[in-house]
């Protein structure tokens, strides 16, 4: 039995984070409950509206004692809500937000033309040069390396212009003329 409780002991005292966190929730839980029994809170209490009066019974060790108290009187008052409110508070009255089309377009005036990436001449070079390279294998590690068109270049080396920024498991990251090329297996 010795050895169970030492056991027991040493297990409960290994944690310290833990054993701290169960002292202070059972000093806790002790503080709330010698709080009830030393107030001596009444088990029961009924209240009699038309006497306005509230029995409650006490457990005094070998009998139950009742005491009659006057209940405090309190105001009552009387509030009528109407049915419904006179108007719904979250939605949009559309007669006070009229759409004016004209107004639109003269504050805006006239839209630009739309550009679209492949107008721009870098971005067409850089994929047109781009889609010539492919990926053969990657390296990943301390030393990461990548073989790009049977050439084997690290971080910072250059390749047809293309310099490699980037080695993962299974693309790079090139770069050419301040833009950047994701090249995957």
């Amino acid at each position: 039995m010795k050895h169970h409780l030492d056991n027991l002991i040493h297990q409960i005292t290994a944690d310290k984070k833990k054993l701290g966190i169960m002292v202070c929730a059972l000093a806790l839980g002790l503080l709330l409950w010698g709080r009830l029994i030393l107030q001596g809170v009444p088990r029961t209490a009924t209240a009699d509206e038309k006497t306005n009066v509230a029995k409650v019974e006490q457990d005094t060790g070998d009998q139950t004692t009742q005491s009659v108290k006057p209940a405090k009187a309190l105001p009552v008052v009387q509030v009528d809500l109407p049915g419904h409110p006179g108007r719904d508070l979250f939605g949009m009255d559309p007669n006070r937000y009229k759409r004016n089309p004209d107004a639109i377009t003269k504050q805006t005036g006239a839209k630009s033309p739309q550009v679209t990436p492949d107008v721009d001449p870098r971005k067409l070079l850089v994929r047109n040069e781009a889609a010539e390279l492919r990926l053969e294998s990657v390296v990943t590690g301390t030393e990461p390396r990548a073989y790009i068109n049977g050439y084997l270049l690290a971080p910072g080396d250059e390749y047809e212009g293309f310099t490699l920024v980037q080695v993962t498991d299974r693309h790079v990251i090139l770069t050419k003329y301040g833009l950047f090329i994701k090249l995957r297996m």
